[in-house]
């Protein structure tokens, strides 16, 4: 039978196809960040609101750097009636998910089967499904092939252990840190990027790596464990990864802590003073970050800078780009089709 599966891999690429083919010259792709906003969901959806107001919209996918807890299905409501019922969503675990059974509960079955919500894809049919084993279901990477940009989501409560948590269990080795980089991490980490060193990279964690002094949880984050802190920012400087987008703090921040990474804390969707999103652009080899806040009472454009990004592709290549990977695809459709009906 046509799987599940098949379907949502296909699907998204034979719209892809369609869009380059007819898009201007100028189009381009974007996707969109918040954090922490736990119970606040008020305050998400006047976040949300203010994303399909600002920048037309979540993107190709949207992405909540950790602290989505209070309850994360009720977040999920608030995706669904902003961005839409089958708009993409990846969820990166935060503390406050890390220590709360039913909400670890939720986020693995959200890999799963989109917890049997038949509208969504899963984020198995969204994702490469390659986390390490113990938090497979809480690191994954996924791609975008039509600007050649690969996305990596962290757990980084994992403990490098191999058995994950199962139901509202918080005793596996999945939620066994108080944020860390932990050895089995990085490793895994590293050969992931050392396998996509031909596309543009963002990783996704909740803990910053280099917290501002004046910020929250400093000292109290990745930097409280610096050796791994610090062997995971060379890592990333070394295989030329873009961005790290985090959350944790509440409070929005930029810097680069060594040559060229960005660190971005995108602050707080909620559970803050104020609220705080990040719209990413993808264009001609460029990176635009946009950064929009409410904090003088009314949503307005805070910040914006480019950086390059020679891995992405000019709009002139994106057709052939997604064409390749849509004859990929139905190729290995095709087979697993007349596979099934042996």
């Amino acid at each position: 039978m046509y799987s599940r599966r098949r379907l949502f891999a296909v699907a998204p690429c034979l719209i892809a196809v369609m869009f380059c083919w007819a898009a201007p010259a100028e189009s381009a792709s974007h996707f969109t960040v918040t954090a922490d906003m736990r119970s606040y969901h008020s305050k998400f959806d006047d976040t949300c609101q203010a994303i399909n107001s600002l920048v037309a919209g979540a993107g190709t996918f949207h992405v909540s750097c950790g602290d989505v807890d209070g309850r994360v299905w009720e977040n999920r409501a608030v995706i669904d009636s902003n961005f839409g019922a089958g708009a993409a969503w990846y969820p990166v675990i935060g503390n406050h998910e890390e220590e709360d059974g039913l909400e670890m509960e939720w986020l693995r079955a959200e890999y799963d089967d989109a917890n049997g919500s038949g509208v969504r894809p899963s984020l198995y049919d969204l994702t490469n499904h390659d986390g390490p084993i113990g938090t497979q279901r809480t690191t994954y990477t996924w791609d975008d092939p039509l600007t050649n940009t690969h996305y990596i989501a962290l757990n980084e409560y994992w403990n490098g252990g191999p058995t994950e948590g199962t139901g509202t269990d918080i005793s596996g080795h999945d939620t066994a840190t108080d944020g860390d980089i932990v050895s089995a991490l990085h490793a895994w980490l590293a050969a992931d990027l050392a396998a996509n060193r031909d596309k543009a990279v963002f990783v996704f964690g909740h803990e910053p790596a280099y917290p501002y002094s004046w910020q929250r949880h400093y000292g109290d984050s990745l930097d409280k464990y610096a050796a791994n802190r610090d062997a995971f920012w060379d890592l990333l400087e070394a295989e030329g990864v873009e961005a790290y987008f985090c959350g944790h703090t509440h409070q929005y921040a930029k810097r680069q802590p060594a040559a060229s990474v960005w660190q971005i804390d995108t602050g707080a969707a909620g559970n803050g003073d104020y609220e705080t999103f990040v719209n990413v652009t993808l264009l001609l080899g460029q990176v635009r970050y946009d950064v929009y806040d409410n904090s003088s009472g009314d949503w307005g454009l805070l910040e914006s800078w480019s950086e390059p990004a020679n891995s992405i592709p000019e709009p002139a290549t994106l057709g052939l780009l997604a064409a390749g990977a849509v004859l990929v695809l139905l190729k290995r459709t095709r087979l697993a089709v007349r596979n099934n009906r042996k």
